[in-house]
């Protein structure tokens, strides 16, 4: 089981990233770039939620120091509610709908 220690720190993390996020340019993300420039103008809501995906992924599993999941079911729905969250502060502009 995820401690509660490790648990708000993480989510400490993510506030500090929301906040970063809200506070700069629109074009800057801390999430990867998963899209080439065309899927981007053509799918940008797929690519933003690709790069929630991808980057929320990669994050949790530096952080657990193995996939999420792997030990407890815990973890993988942390680590789904992070993408959730992800979805809702970084792709609000181009998915409308996501709120």
């Amino acid at each position: 089981m995820i401690s509660l220690f490790k648990l708000s720190a993480l989510m400490g993390l993510m506030v500090v990233l929301a906040n970063q996020a809200s506070t700069a340019d629109a074009a800057s993300s801390i999430m990867p770039n998963v899209c080439t420039p065309q899927e981007e103008a053509g799918m940008p809501c797929v690519c933003c939620k690709k790069a929630c995906w991808f980057g929320i992924a990669e994050m949790t599993t530096a952080y657990f120091g193995h996939m999420p999941g792997e030990r407890s079911d815990a973890e993988a729905k942390f680590t789904l509610a992070m993408m959730n969250q992800c979805f809702k502060l970084e792709c609000s502009d181009s998915c409308p709908s996501s709120h």
